[in-house]
């Protein structure tokens, strides 16, 4: 199976040079300097988006040995991506970090230094627990920052399990059909964002001293 001048498996994972030799150390696979700084993210953007499609046609060809070893590749690259995707999104140090449910999201602003986070779900998962009047959890210094979980342990802040009907949370808790939080974290986070902003202005939280640079939507995993 060939990818042409993508070098897909030696560019996959150059985010970060010391990660990926952390991660890799012990498997033999390491990454050529020269690679490093000569790729980038974008450059594996576009090699995936060229060859998407042609994976299916791509895969009876090349075989299994090759599609396995593809699919090794994928996955510890996302292992790899993930923890650093997180770190883009800015935490109030005083609060534990809150974990996005598996299958869903969490919606997340700073406000008057107060951390509000709005759990979602994907598609055809629902929350654990009723929480309809509960769009939110907040964790700041009125909170004792800690995080107004329903869950034990402090920074689950709500659990998505699969269901064909979707009751248990604000119609806005949901991510659109169409969509997921991996797809509105890549195309639509903006629009999450305002979304919920307007949501806590209808509930009385006074937005105007709302921290643009905390805005994250961050997807569980």
């Amino acid at each position: 199976m060939r990818f042409g001048s993508c070098l897909l498996w030696r560019t996959l994972l150059f985010v970060s040079v010391a990660e990926f030799l952390t991660v890799f150390s012990g498997m033999g696979v390491f990454a050529i300097p020269s690679d490093c700084k000569s790729a980038t993210i974008d450059d594996v953007n576009k090699c995936l988006e060229k060859y998407s499609e042609c994976f299916p046609e791509m895969a009876k060809q090349g075989g299994r040995d090759s599609l396995n070893h593809l699919i090794w590749v994928l996955q510890e690259s996302l292992d790899v991506l993930r923890p650093i995707q997180d770190k883009f999104c800015k935490h109030s140090p005083q609060c534990p970090q809150p974990l996005a449910p598996k299958n869903g999201g969490l919606v997340c602003v700073t406000i008057d230094s107060v951390e509000y986070c709005k759990p979602m779900c994907n598609k055809g998962y629902d929350f654990q627990f009723l929480r309809r009047s509960r769009l939110y959890e907040t964790c700041g210094n009125t909170t004792g920052f800690s995080w107004t979980t329903q869950m034990v342990g402090g920074q689950a802040l709500a659990v998505c399990e699969p269901s064909e009907t979707a009751v248990s949370g604000a119609e806005s808790a949901y991510f659109p059909a169409n969509s997921s939080c991996l797809h509105t974290l890549a195309f639509s986070e903006p629009k999450q964002l305002n979304i919920f902003l307007k949501e806590l202005a209808e509930q009385g939280v006074d937005i105007s001293n709302h921290d643009k640079q905390a805005d994250c939507l961050m997807c569980g995993y």
